[in-house]
């Protein structure tokens, strides 16, 4: 293990992303588990931009709320 950055990192910084992915992802999880929420295959996406008017591939309504 040559590259050692890992350990100065600022930890806190990281995990609050990772939380705020994983909460983006229990989301998403939770738009696909009701149908009401979904229009063949798509969800509507939440983002600032798409304003909960849109219905995007789940993938794509990830990235934007990312």
């Amino acid at each position: 293990m040559d590259d050692r950055s890992c350990m100065y990192r600022d930890s806190s910084e990281e995990l609050r992303m990772m939380n705020y992915c994983n909460e983006v992802q229990g989301f998403i999880n939770y738009l696909l588990s009701n149908l009401i929420n979904i229009s063949g295959g798509d969800i509507k996406c939440s983002c600032k931009r798409c304003k909960n008017k849109k219905f995007l591939d789940p993938d794509i309504v990830t990235i934007h709320l990312l």
